[in-house]
């Protein structure tokens, strides 16, 4: 995911089945187990004081995101149409994750890039449900990890 201004356009095909996005978050809190302990549960059946479908547990690894939209209306395909930035995740489910970052986002989605110690990193679609600004360079955004990427290509504008 290294979008660059002079570059073709960069296409990415997301696999959106429920058994990727739990297969990615299980590889994603498997590498950072000793930062929180705590497992995410495919399917949690204790009760929670929030909304959320599942519970989330905290998790504060840094991550790169960028802004996409759908590529001819499919939600399988998007293309890159903001800058790489930066940004801290906040806590995690099997469907969703909260991130700390100091740019607004440009759409309401993005990939978001998890770097895996000795694998490939895993890229997966963000839907951004909420944004909160916090101070001049510091926002919180929550969404729904609604699928991983599998493949990405590059085409000439």
């Amino acid at each position: 995911m290294n979008p660059s201004t002079s570059s073709p356009t960069q296409i990415f095909q997301i696999d959106l089945s429920k058994d990727a996005i739990v297969c990615a978050i299980q590889s994603i809190r498997g590498t950072h187990d000793e930062i929180d302990p705590r497992s995410v549960e495919i399917e949690d059946s204790k009760t929670h004081a929030d909304r959320r479908c599942n519970r989330r547990v905290q998790l504060q690894i840094p991550v790169t995101f960028t802004s996409v939209e759908e590529v001819d209306g499919r939600d399988d395909l998007v293309e890159i149409c903001g800058p790489v930035q930066i940004a801290v995740t906040r806590d995690i489910s099997t469907q969703g994750l909260g991130i700390v970052h100091d740019m607004s986002l440009l759409t309401d989605l993005a990939l978001i890039q998890f770097d895996i110690p000795g694998e490939s990193p895993i890229t997966m679609l963000f839907e951004v449900r909420w944004t909160a600004r916090k101070t001049r360079y510091s926002y919180v955004s929550g969404g729904r990890l609604s699928g991983v990427v599998i493949s990405e290509s590059s085409h000439d504008e």
